[in-house]
C-alpha cells in the first residue's frame, strides 16, 4: 500500500480500465544476453499498453469498500477515460461476490498466465475472508479482460487471530524465473511476525478453474504485507528474472535470483533499506539494475542504485536524493523521495529512463496576495539512462502541478507522485508517464494524471487529468483513486 499524509482507507489501491551531466559510476561489464522485458500490459492485444489503478475502497452498489479495478486502455491517442473498463466481482465471470471491506483490486499484477498471447489479471481481494485475501486470474482476450478463475490460498488458516494470521496475494509479480519462455506468477503471503515468509510460483494456469499446484519456496525473512515491496527481471543476464522483494531481514530488500529450477533463496542477497523496488536496464549492458527507493533515507529520501552484473547486483549500491548536484528541488524533511519509482525508455534511446515520486514536496504557488507555501502537493522527477548509468547532474525533469505542460492545480496534501508508471501507450515507441494523486480534489478522492512523451520529454500536448467521476466512479473522502498502478 501506497503510504499517505492524510487519513485515508487503510487499505490497497488497485484498479483496472479498458478501452546529462555527473553519470554515476558503473562496473564494467561483459557482453550479456538482454533481460525480457517485465510484462507489458495488453489485455486486448492491440500493441497499446494498458494501465490498471486501483480502488479498492470504491463501492459496488450499496456494498462499501468492496473494491474496484479501473482499467485505462492505451490508443493512438494514448490514455482516456472514456476508454476504460470497471471490474468488481459482480461482473460477468469474475470469481467471487462483493463484500464490505473486500477491497478487491488491492493488489494487481500483469503477465500471459495461460500462454494465449493476451496479457492476464492477477489481482487480489485483500480484505475477503477476515483480511486473509482472496486471489483471481482474469483473462486478457481480443476484447479485454472477461471471466476468470480464483486461485486458492493452499496453506490457509482455519482460524485467522491478530497472533496467528496470513494474508494471500499480499504481493504479485509476474517474470520467467525459470527461463523456459513462458510468464509464472509468484505471490507472496504476509504472514505475522512469528511466521518466515512463503512465495507461491504458478505456471500454466488453466481457464477450467483447476487448482494448480504451486512451487513453494519457503523465505528465511518474513514479508512485509505491503503489495509495493516486489519487483522482478534478470539482474545477472542469464535469461532467467530474478526477484527484489521487501521483507523484514534486518529492514532490507533481499535480490532473490531465479534458476531453471526458478527461484533460489538460498542464494539471496540484501540490496539496502526502503519499502519501494524497481528493476531496469539503465545502461544497456543486458544487466537489470535494481533501484530501491526508501522515502525515510538521507533528510527527504533517497533512492539506492545497484548495477546488475553476471554476479548479480552491486555489493555497494549508488545513493541519490535531491541534494545530488544536478538533481532539481532540495533535500527537506518528509519530502518522501523515492516513494514510487518506474522504468520506461522515454526517448526511445534503447535506454532505460527512471520516474521517481516524491510525494510530499512542499511547492511555491504564485497567488493574487503573494507566493504561498503549498504543503504535501508532491512532485515527480524523470532521470535519464545512458551507456555510463543514470544521468544526475543535467537533464532531471522535475514535474509538479506547477510545471507547464501538466494539467491540474496543486493543493495542499494532494501527493502528486504518490504513484508512478513509464509505458507506452500509444504505441509510438517512447514511455509516457502516469502519475497517481491520492488527494487530487481536495477530499481525498484521488486522480490520475496523463503525460506523454514527446521524444524528449513527457507533458504538454496531449496531458490530462482524470478524476474519478470521468471513469464511473463516485468521489468521496479516502477513496484515493490513482494511489496504487499494477504490476
Amino acid at each position: 500500500m501506497r503510504p499517505y499524509l492524510r487519513n485515508t482507507l487503510a487499505i490497497l489501491t488497485v484498479a483496472a480500465v479498458t478501452g546529462g551531466g555527473l553519470l554515476l559510476p558503473v562496473a564494467s561489464a561483459s557482453a550479456a544476453p538482454v533481460p525480457a522485458p517485465a510484462p507489458k500490459a495488453d489485455f486486448n492485444g492491440d500493441g497499446f499498453a494498458d494501465v490498471v489503478v486501483g480502488t479498492p475502497g470504491a463501492a459496488v452498489g450499496e456494498v462499501r469498500a468492496a473494491g474496484q479495478a479501473v482499467v485505462l486502455y492505451g490508443s493512438g491517442a494514448g490514455l482516456a477515460p472514456a476508454k476504460r473498463q470497471l471490474l468488481t466481482q459482480d461482473s460477468p465471470g469474475v470469481p467471487g461476490a462483493p463484500g464490505a471491506g473486500d477491497a478487491f483490486g488491492s493488489v494487481s499484477a500483469v503477465g500471459d498466465f495461460d500462454g494465449d498471447g493476451f496479457s492476464d489479471l492477477a489481482v487480489t481481494a485483500r480484505g475477503e475472508y477476515n483480511n486473509a485475501g482472496h486471489l483471481s486470474v482474469i483473462w486478457g482476450s481480443k476484447n479485454g479482460l472477461s471471466s476468470g478463475v480464483a486461485l486458492a490460498d493452499p496453506d490457509k488458516l482455519p482460524v485467522q487471530t491478530p497472533q496467528n494470521r496470513r494474508i494471500w496475494g499480499a504481493k504479485l509479480v509476474a517474470g520467467d524465473f525459470d527461463g523456459d519462455g513462458k510468464d509464472e506468477l509468484v505471490v507472496g503471503a504476509a504472514a505475522n511476525a512469528a511466521v518466515n515468509g512463503t512465495l507461491y510460483t504458478y505456471e500454466n494456469i488453466a481457464r477450467t478453474g483447476a487448482q494448480p499446484a504451486p512451487v513453494k519456496t519457503a523465505l528465511g525473512f518474513r514479508l512485509t504485507s505491503s503489495s509495493e515491496g516486489i519487483a522482478a527481471g534478470d539482474v545477472n543476464g542469464d535469461g532467467h528474472d530474478d526477484l527484489v522483494l521487501a521483507g523484514t531481514a534486518n529492514s532490507l530488500n533481499q535480490y532473490v535470483p531465479g534458476s531453471p529450477a526458478g527461484l533460489v533463496p538460498a542464494a539471496a542477497k540484501p540490496v539496502g533499506p526502503g519499502d519501494g523496488q524497481a528493476v531496469g536496464d539503465i545502461n544497456g549492458d543486458g544487466y537489470g539494475d535494481i533501484v530501491i527507493g526508501n522515502r525515510y533515507g538521507a533528510k527527504g529520501g533517497q533512492i539506492l542504485v545497484s548495477y546488475g552484473s553476471a554476479a548479480g547486483p552491486s555489493a555497494t549500491p549508488v545513493a541519490i536524493d535531491q541534494g545530488t548536484p544536478g538533481v532539481p528541488g532540495a533535500d527537506e524533511q518528509n519530502d518522501g523521495f523515492g516513494v514510487s519509482l518506474s522504468f520506461g525508455d522515454v526517448d526511445g534511446d534503447g535506454y532505460q529512463d527512471l520516474a521517481v515520486g516524491a510525494y510530499g514536496e512542499a511547492l511555491d504557488t504564485v497567488t493574487p496576495t503573494g507566493t504561498t507555501s503549498v504543503s504535501v502537493a508532491g512532485s515527480v522527477f524523470l532521470f535519464r539512462g545512458s551507456a555510463d548509468g543514470l544521468v544526475t547532474k543535467t537533464g532531471v525533469q522535475a514535474m509538479s502541478r506547477n510545471s507547464a505542460g501538466v494539467p491540474g492545480d496543486a493543493r495542499r496534501a494532494e501527493q502528486f507522485g504518490v504513484e508512478v508508471k513509464l509505458t507506452d501507450t500509444n504505441k509510438d515507441g517512447k514511455a509516457d508517464l502516469i502519475v497517481g494523486a491520492s488527494d487530487a480534489d481536495g477530499v481525498n478522492a484521488g486522480s490520475v494524471t496523463y503525460l506523454p512523451s514527446s521524444g524528449t520529454k513527457v507533458g504538454g500536448t496531449g496531458s490530462l487529468q482524470i478524476v474519478p467521476a470521468q471513469v464511473g466512479l463516485t468521489p468521496f473522502g479516502g477513496l484515493s483513486f490513482g494511489a496504487h498502478f499494477n504490476h
